[in-house]
């Protein structure tokens, strides 16, 4: 491999914690290795590695640092031909990305091979989620627009449920997949307060080009990953389209039950006629485009709110090294 970039987060959870990896293969110099303190030093960064022609770039942090770093690429070199490869590894308080395109789990003699050239690596090709503002507030346009770049893209229930987690559940220590966990069995399980607040209904309207839907919805998920955390894929829509979305009207009932069949490998014509009956639908698209009120989130991290409409759509593959 030829001399890679290396962007380390010393103040994502797991690295602030155990130290960095990448650091201690001894491979990261003054020259090569970037420790993010800020993001608003992430430009300069990229516009370096960009510009030195770096092939290969080496990403530590959790899942904010990722989509943050990730959209800084893209946003200054939207044409994916000319982007590095990327390896992830996870080094935050939640590491979805990292798991499923990333090094699972990295060790100082892997990452010397890989670094070294004498590894044979694994090569991902997996495109990202743009989201982006249309940039009209009141009528006028901002003109300052920026597209965010990421993975999981929610509204409704899911950012209502990050909320939580932020407020309740890190704060007692519990980190990443354990706090979702917990999170999911009080919405599920629960009878408190906590469930009718996260399952409120949200005005959201979806179109999908051949499909529109208006009206209140208790949570949309939409994703270019394969499956989701702890092995969920709740997505069951037809074709081979980039763009995975999920959507349960206000009126979605037995949601036990149907999250069941939306855990299955795949849905019968019969679970996906239930599903639709009890409010839950799913399909593969190119793009789409969203109206709503309420907050949105995008790999855990929550985007500026604006009333404007919000285009979904599907990069070009990105290449990942694992």
């Amino acid at each position: 491999m030829h001399n890679p970039a290396f962007i380390i987060n010393p103040l994502s959870h797991s690295v602030a914690k155990n130290g960095s990896i990448l650091q201690k293969t001894g491979f990261t110099t003054s020259n090569n290795c970037t420790f993010l303190h800020g993001f608003e030093t992430l430009p300069a960064v990229v516009d370096t590695v960009l510009n030195s022609g770096k092939k290969h770039v080496f990403i530590e942090g959790g899942d904010g640092t990722i989509h943050g770093v990730l959209s800084a690429f893209l946003n200054q070199q939207p044409d994916v031909s000319k982007l590095p490869d990327f390896t992830l590894l996870p080094g935050g308080m939640t590491n979805l990305v990292a798991g499923h395109v990333g090094l699972k789990q990295p060790s100082i003699k892997k990452l010397t091979k890989l670094i070294n050239g004498t590894y044979t690596p694994k090569i991902v090709e997996l495109p990202m989620l743009a989201v982006k503002s249309s940039g009209k507030s009141s009528g006028k346009s901002s003109g300052n627009e920026r597209v965010h770049y990421g993975f999981l893209f929610s509204t409704g229930a899911l950012p209502i449920a990050t909320r939580y987690c932020l407020d309740h559940v890190h704060t007692k220590g519990v980190d990443g997949s354990a706090a979702v966990r917990s999170t999911l069995l009080k919405v599920l399980l629960g009878r408190g307060p906590e469930r009718e607040a996260i399952l409120a209904p949200t005005p959201l309207s979806l179109d999908i080009g051949n499909m529109k839907t208006d009206g209140d919805h208790i949570v949309m998920i939409a994703t270019t990953l394969p499956s989701l955390m702890i092995g969920l894929k709740p997505f069951w829509g037809k074709g081979d389209k980039p763009l995975m979305i999920t959507h349960a009207g206000k009126d979605a009932r037995h949601i036990k039950r149907n999250l069941a069949r939306m855990l299955l490998p795949g849905q019968s014509a019969r679970a996906r006629a239930a599903l639709k009956r009890d409010g839950f639908q799913s399909w593969d698209v190119d793009q789409a485009e969203i109206c709503l009120k309420g907050e949105t989130v995008l790999d855990g991290e929550f985007l500026p709110r604006t009333h404007a409409p919000i285009s979904l759509y599907a990069t070009k593959p990105l290449r990942f090294i694992k």
